[in-house]
């Protein structure tokens, strides 16, 4: 019996003596990593943001390896589309959704980093109208929002569009966007503008060719609201 006793404190010590080592090199690797994934993530802003645009070009290819390596996490991703929406070089935000699409072929967890880090950033809502009085309405009522609706949305572009219905669309094509779409619908009725929220997320191929957090408003042929010349 003393002898099993023993034997057993023998084995305990050498598992304690083998363990211990093992564990400390497992935490310091941990942290090597942990460290390096920093640094990658440094460099990549860095680039990112150089005034050098091939070095610009550089950091969004780096950008693009680390989704894939799932080292971008989804607080990075957001800063970097912010920060890219806002920047003077205008190729900048389409080379880097470039880069979460490609990454996302790749690693679907890209996809859902990519959707929630858009959910972050101002809708974006491209116009179409009938013609120039339709587009200063659109400028007029947006100025007439909360600054916290205004803020929360970004008009990329106008494009000059006829069709033949009467009223006034916000279009979505993607479900998960059916919410925030109505949230949008309310904003412009809020302001005298209303807006009829088209769900087109059912529609073939159409969810397939959407970027996440952006809708189309269609003008029909009805007047516009008084308050775009108050």
């Amino acid at each position: 019996m003393e002898v099993s006793k023993s034997l057993r404190d023998t084995l305990l010590q050498l598992l304690a003596t083998v363990m211990i080592p093992l564990s400390v090199a497992g935490t310091g690797l941990y942290y090597t990593r942990w460290q390096q994934n920093l640094n990658d993530l440094k460099t990549m802003i860095e680039l990112v943001s150089d005034q050098n645009p091939e070095k610009r070009k550089y950091g969004v290819a780096m950008f693009e390896y680390l989704l894939k390596n799932d080292k971008v996490p989804v607080e990075f991703v957001a800063a970097q589309l912010g920060y890219a929406n806002s920047s003077s070089d205008k190729e900048l935000l389409p080379l880097m959704e470039q880069a979460l699409v490609k990454a996302s072929a790749e690693n679907p967890q890209v996809a859902i980093t990519f959707r929630q880090a858009l959910e972050r950033l101002p809708s974006r809502v491209f116009v179409h109208t009938q013609d120039d009085q339709q587009r200063n309405c659109v400028r007029t009522l947006i100025g007439k929002m909360k600054d916290i609706d205004s803020n929360s949305l970004v008009v990329p572009g106008f494009a000059r569009a006829t069709w033949a219905g009467e009223g006034h669309e916000l279009r979505v094509f993607l479900a998960s966007d059916v919410p925030r779409g109505t949230d949008l619908v309310k904003m412009f009725n809020d302001v005298g503008l209303k807006v009829a929220l088209q769900d087109l997320s059912a529609a073939d191929g159409s969810a397939g060719k959407a970027r996440p957090n952006t809708f189309e408003l269609w003008f029909g042929t009805d007047p516009v609201p008084a308050s775009c010349s108050n």
